[in-house]
């Protein structure tokens, strides 16, 4: 690309070259007499000014022609050198150099104190703490103080085939490991706790619970003229978050991944900004084969019947800033207003009867998992419903407001297990919740923030908040799963022979509202509201400190264990955090729960005070 250059270059050198060569370029010398008779005038024995530009003229012309044929010779020769090493190298498809990868993520250390959890209750009529599992694990679960560490490398890769076409995945690595709990146990190290000073790869079923990486996302993007299709096991995300939550956070256990084919078609022009995704979702595949010939590790599994697959159907209309559009908007002191709707339709006819309809895998000999039997056996489920859900966020350069509602209305033709029952049990889904948060930043230099954050689900009369409606109770020697709890039960099924309704709304577990009452005893928020103020400072640039005071109160006094009393806690959390622009994080949180009336029952009277210390340390690339 340099050569044309420097031959435009080359021209005023070559004029120049020529006119020192020419006797007529000098005043002071004559023209010789034995010059050609075409450089001389017949009267005066000199060149006229129209012969020396024809002189001059010729004299270019000549050079950059000579200049054009080099440069031709040059250019042909690279060309024909690049076409041999293509071929040699077999990279003749020249889209391939478009090929690039993009590595993001994160590595993190997490820490915790617990203390005093289970708030001195005992178990409740299922066998069930409020912390540290049942009486069939422990008959005296810890009540003290317990530490426990754990570590999470994520990747988040992106292959960006060309500018139009990408693939996504997420990859997790020793996911949430607990730090001590793989150490080498074999004929030489029998005692691992005292012997062993090392630890060995997770080994799902047989050292952890799962193995040493987890593939949570696949998914490709292709950028049409229209739209942007993407296919594949993707994030859902979604306004606050209460309902499609992907989580991401350093310090976030959950996430929302979906099998969905989805193309957003933006409507700016037309609409003010407002984008239009319709999607399918596979929500369950029910029972699937091996393959069609039988084989492992090679082969297609195949959906045995689409009669026991849950699918839906939905659109979401939004319209919403990116984050440079939004920083620029706040920079011109103006404010960004993003708001959407979602609607989705979902339905099932049939599901397994292990309680829960999830997809079965049946191996090639053809010998069903434990509790399924001989053979596979579908239970008629006939269950429909349909969900709405709005949200709003108002951004200015001192506040910020957000609020999101949602609904969800349908029926289930059968709530029941057994296949040969004689009567149906049906039961209606009439659910709602919402959340609504907001800031505002003090001073001239906003470092100083008040907000506040006020939510509800719904819930119903039954025994139990409804986390874990599969949750088996253990006060026999048979455990029971699935039955609708007694009285005073802490969680539990919410639906059933007794109880026709499933009114009680679940907030994704991402959507963290505090340390300890909902993220570590309870679950997420159902059958309850809660208030909370907030505040922040942010101290420099990076470090963070910020408080926060939580009540918590059921809706339905019966969904407690003291099944008269409503307020279930009050809680402060104050916490720390550190960011650099090299990307290392550091955070450390207190909690202080005082459990309410809500807990108190005849046998434990007043409930007691939870503590807990979680920290972190992590790098962000």
């Amino acid at each position: 690309m340099t050569r044309p250059f420097a031959a435009l270059l080359a021209i005023p050198l070559l004029i120049g070259t020529a006119l020192a060569q020419s006797p007529a370029l000098s005043t002071a010398a004559p023209v010789k007499p034995d010059a050609p008779p075409a450089l001389a005038s017949p009267s005066t024995g000199t060149l006229t000014q129209a012969e020396i530009d024809q002189r001059i003229q010729d004299a270019v012309q000549k050079e950059v022609a000579k200049v054009k044929e080099q440069l031709r010779d040059e250019v042909r020769a690279e060309i024909q050198g690049a076409q041999s090493a293509a071929g040699f190298l077999g990279e003749q498809d020249q889209k391939k150099k478009l090929h690039f990868l993009e590595l993001n993520g994160y590595f993190r250390f997490r820490w915790d104190l617990f203390n005093n959890l289970n708030g001195g209750q005992p178990a409740d009529p299922m066998g069930w703490y409020l912390w540290g599992g049942n009486t069939r694990l422990s008959t005296s679960p810890p009540g003290g103080t317990q530490t426990s560490g754990n570590m999470r490398l994520r990747v988040d890769p992106t292959f960006n085939v060309s500018e139009q076409v990408r693939v996504k995945a997420e990859i997790d690595f020793l996911d949430n490991v607990v730090l001590g709990s793989t150490p080498v146990w074999n004929d030489y190290n029998i005692f691992p706790g005292v012997t062993s000073s090392n630890q060995v790869s997770p080994i799902a079923g047989q050292n952890w619970f799962w193995g040493a990486v987890q593939v949570k996302r696949a998914w490709g993007e292709v950028q049409t003229p229209v739209g942007l299709l993407s296919f594949g096991r993707m994030p859902a995300d979604w306004g606050a978050g209460i309902y499609y939550n992907a989580g991401g956070g350093i310090d976030q256990d959950f996430g929302d991944n979906v099998d969905r084919i989805q193309f957003s078609i933006p409507l700016g022009q037309f609409l003010g900004g407002l984008a239009v995704t319709p999607y399918y979702e596979w929500s369950g595949s029910g029972v699937t084969y091996s393959s069609t010939f039988n084989t492992v590790g090679i082969g297609q599994p195949v959906n045995w019947t689409q009669d026991d697959d849950a699918g839906a159907i939905g659109i979401m209309v939004a319209r919403t800033d990116t984050p440079d559009q939004l920083r620029r908007k706040l920079e011109k002191g103006s404010t960004s207003l993003s708001y959407g709707l979602l609607f989705n339709y979902k339905s099932q006819r049939l599901a397994l009867t292990d309680m829960s309809g999830q997809t079965l895998y049946v191996p090639p000999n053809g010998v069903m998992p434990l509790g399924i039997g001989p053979t596979i056996t579908l239970v008629n489920r006939d269950a429909s419903a349909g969900t709405l859900d709005l949200f709003i966020r108002w951004v200015g350069k001192k506040f910020e407001i957000e609020a999101e509602g949602i609904g969800i209305f349908g029926s289930i033709g059968n709530v029941g297990w057994d296949p040969a029952a004689a009567v149906a049990i049906p039961a209606t889904i009439r659910q709602g919740a919402g959340v609504l948060r907001g800031h505002y930043k003090i001073g001239d230099a906003n470092r100083f923030i008040l907000g506040g954050e006020v939510g509800i689900a719904s819930g119903d009369q039954a025994p139990g908040f409804g986390n874990f409606p599969g949750r088996c109770s253990y006060a026999t020697s048979t455990p029971v799963c699935g039955a609708i709890g007694p009285a005073g039960s802490i969680d539990g099924n919410q639906v059933g022979a007794t109880n026709g309704t499933m009114n009680n709304y679940r907030f994704n577990p991402a959507y963290q509202i505090d340390l300890i009452l909902w993220r570590r005893v309870l679950g997420t928020v159902t059958d309850a509201w809660y208030l909370k103020p907030t505040f922040k400072w942010d101290v420099l640039d990076g470090l963070t400190v910020g408080a926060q005071i939580v009540y918590s109160q059921a809706i339905f006094a019966s969904s407690t264990p003291s099944q008269t009393s409503r307020p279930l806690g009050i809680e402060l959390d104050l916490g720390v955090k550190y960011q650099s622009d090299d990307g290392f994080v550091f955070f450390l949180d207190y909690g202080l729960l005082r459990m309410l009336s809500g807990f108190n029952t005849a046998t434990s009277g007043v409930s007691g005070v939870a503590q807990n210390i979680h920290a972190g340390l992590g790098i962000v690339f």
